[in-house]
């Protein structure tokens, strides 16, 4: 799915929210309920009411516990928001417990990387993950602008991420030219570079 159109899925539930916070309805839709695994509903719980369910006090619960903490539709419809804004933000971990996962879910343990600890890689072995991630379906490539001192090599490891994402690099330039229009940066302190999104 384009970025574009999830920022379009985005903008619809946002003006939803409105409507279904204000509905107070205590019960969240069988129909929406079905959609969503006993994992998954933990999952929600835990984000929409962190300082009060623990993880571990969750794992324990039925489901039908579960549904009845959950706040109606309004609930479901604000874990949703979530994971899509997560989602479009979402770049490729090198971490080791990512990497041993992605070796298991796509059945490759015999690749070399697969044994091979992170913390040993190079640039070689990073660029053939990144490979391997685009190849698996499991990535996509993206632009985003960053600020002139940012360097291509630095686009995954600079502190603030951009908050959004293009499909192509003709939208990441328009974008600038509109942040151009509030007089916010000048052309030269702005760049576009490209990196990989998690699908």
């Amino acid at each position: 799915m384009k970025l574009r159109t999830y920022k379009q899925i985005l903008f619809f539930l946002s003006r939803l929210e409105f409507f279904l916070e204000s509905e107070k309805q205590a019960k969240p839709s069988p129909e929406l309920v079905k959609l969503q695994t006993d994992s998954e509903l933990r999952e929600m719980i835990h984000w929409l009411y962190r300082d009060v369910w623990s993880k571990n006090a969750l794992g324990f619960m039925q489901r039908s516990k579960l549904l009845e903490l959950i706040n109606g539709d309004y609930g479901i419809l604000l874990w949703t928001i979530h994971r899509l804004e997560k989602q479009m933000i979402d770049t490729p971990s090198i971490a080791q417990e990512d990497i041993d996962a992605f070796f298991q879910r796509t059945q490759n343990e015999i690749h070399y990387l697969a044994s091979k600890p992170v913390e040993e890689w190079d640039e070689y072995d990073t660029s053939n993950y990144r490979s391997l991630l685009v190849k698996t379906g499991m990535t996509k490539k993206v632009f985003a602008i960053f600020t002139s001192d940012v360097l291509v090599e630095d686009v995954y490891a600079v502190t603030t991420k951009p908050s959004y994402f293009f499909d192509t690099k003709e939208e990441a330039e328009a974008e600038i030219d509109n942040i151009l229009i509030e007089k916010k940066f000048t052309r030269d302190e702005l760049v576009v570079h490209s990196l990989w999104l998690l699908t």
